[in-house]
């Protein structure tokens, strides 16, 4: 199906959900992410999060400390919703996310580090609208549609406990599976299936070329017709009544991407596929595990990709909230491109406590223990610390 004629579709099913939704002010939703609100209520998100990081070896260490950090402005608009006893009804809601970032990261420049070290760091941006969409139920919240502006990792490869750089851990590969080639925030189509609580499906479809400094429409419409596709399929089984998420994904990438071996070819239409799951153990202990798998080495410069770990909530008594988690991200690179000095296995240790000192305010002292900097063979670790400061307001 063409990505216009999909489109179609979904604006049929926004036109249906509206016809059996009401604006009335006594009404009140539950919606995800957002808790409770009211048709008409405009719900307003501002943080800020902050980041140093100093190294200890990697290839330079002359001044090797970096500051960074994001600017975020959320809105949330409850446009309309269905009349229900338990808050459930269907419902239709306007999001807008505004972004302002600065500062430039460690892991390249100073540490040499293969995986990103830092998600948080975006470089130096005003402002951007960099979400912009449109989300609706229908059918009693069976399908949740979101159109516009989105951006794939909010929705796909998800982990309770390693999912989020701005409250848990700080590197790319433990917040992602890393060789997923997510394109960056743009114009595209997400719908999932919510059949019951024991499971669910999702699938995605997303301009491929996206820039999120953008607002889409010229990669979208303008350039090749180049369309990132990801579903998944979720499970949510309670073993000793202690809850879980199962997530297998497949992706497709359309893009020619070139071969690593320098040999000036290319090919198009990557493959992978991907877990993510994350696991109650105990009230206090989570524990995740990733693994990621790209079909073409000759493009793909990560073939496989491992990371696990776990979180304590209240390691110490008296701070229930607090959290400390550990975890080790592992990456084979591809042998194409490599000369006899490179390293194919990559592996990156991280841990980090965080520390709730109000509901609005959170900080995060971080150490990453980075093998191989540089992806030499025979390179000695490099020790990174950071502090990471988050303020909600």
């Amino acid at each position: 199906m063409k990505v216009c004629s999909l489109g179609k579709v979904l604006l049929v099913l926004l036109a249906l959900a509206t016809c059996n939704i009401v604006h009335a002010a006594d009404i009140t939703c539950d919606v995800p992410d957002e808790g409770v609100i009211k048709p008409n209520e405009l719900k307003t998100h501002i943080s800020l999060t902050n980041y140093w990081q100093g190294a200890w070896g990697g290839v330079n260490t002359k001044n090797a400390d970096r500051i960074s950090g994001l600017y975020d402005l959320d809105l949330c608009y409850l446009l309309s919703a269905e009349e229900s006893n338990n808050n459930l009804g269907d419902y239709i809601l306007i999001a807008v996310s505004l972004q302002s970032s600065f500062g430039n990261g460690i892991g390249d420049s100073k540490v040499g580090s293969f995986f990103n070290l830092n998600e948080g760091v975006k470089g130096d941006y005003s402002i951007i609208s960099d979400k912009a969409f449109v989300e609706f139920t229908v059918l009693d919240r069976l399908f949740t549609i979101n159109i516009g502006k989105i951006d794939l990792i909010d929705y796909f490869d998800h982990s309770a406990v390693a999912n989020e750089y701005k409250t848990q851990f700080f590197a790319y590969p433990l917040v992602q599976t890393d060789n997923i080639p997510f394109p960056s925030k743009g114009l595209g189509v997400r719908v999932q299936y919510d059949p019951s609580d024991f499971w669910y499906a999702q699938v995605a479809i997303e301009d491929a070329q996206a820039d999120k400094r953008e607002t889409g429409f010229r990669t979208t419409f303008g350039d090749e017709d180049y369309f990132f596709s990801i579903a998944e399929v979720g499970i949510r089984p309670k073993f000793f009544d202690m809850p879980g998420t199962y997530r297998f994904m497949t992706w497709y990438d359309p893009q020619d991407k070139s071969y690593l071996d320098g040999s000036g070819r290319s090919r198009r239409d990557d493959l992978g596929f991907a877990v993510s799951f994350d696991q109650k153990i105990t009230q206090r202990i989570t524990g995740f595990f990733r693994y990621g798998w790209a079909a073409d080495d000759k493009v793909n410069e990560v073939e496989d990709f491992v990371s696990f770990g776990g979180q304590i909530e209240g390691l110490i008594d008296g701070r229930d909230e607090d959290v400390f988690a550990v975890g080790y991200a592992y990456g084979l690179r591809s042998p194409n491109g490599l000369s006899d000095v490179d390293e194919r296995q990559i592996d990156l240790i991280e841990t980090y406590y965080s520390i709730k000192i109000t509901a609005n305010l959170i900080i995060t002292p971080n150490i990453q223990f980075v093998m191989n900097p540089g992806g030499f063979k025979n390179q000695s670790p490099a020790t990174v610390f950071g502090l990471r400061t988050r303020i909600k307001f």
